[in-house]
């Protein structure tokens, strides 16, 4: 299926030594914050083999507006503040725009 306008973002964090399933755990509560309806087709939370502290999220929302909408909100803030003293160092992020989605993604 193309992507269409689909907005896409990647993002790589690297917890403090031994914290990786903690800040996991806080990055779901984070997703599920953002609410059912929120615009959020899919994501994954992926570990790295070869950097046990490091993970990589992929995200695909509907379009860019959803995305900022849901992040700029209360719950998803308040998440996020959690989340920042879990990691060893800023988290890296790149945003765009899915050009094809493969899978049973579908709009709500």
């Amino acid at each position: 299926m193309p992507g269409g306008d689909r907005f896409s973002v990647y993002g790589r964090m690297t917890a403090l030594p031994g914290r990786r399933e903690e800040l996991i755990a806080l990055l779901l509560d984070g997703f599920r914050a953002g609410g059912e309806d929120s615009g959020l087709l899919a994501y994954s939370i992926n570990t790295a083999f070869d950097e046990p502290d490091t993970i990589w999220l992929t995200q695909l929302w509907t379009d860019k507006e959803a995305h900022d909408a849901v992040t700029r909100s209360e719950p998803v803030a308040a998440a996020t503040r959690r989340v920042l003293p879990l990691l060893a160092h800023q988290p890296e992020g790149f945003y765009g725009h899915a050009v094809h989605v493969h899978g049973r993604v579908t709009d709500s």
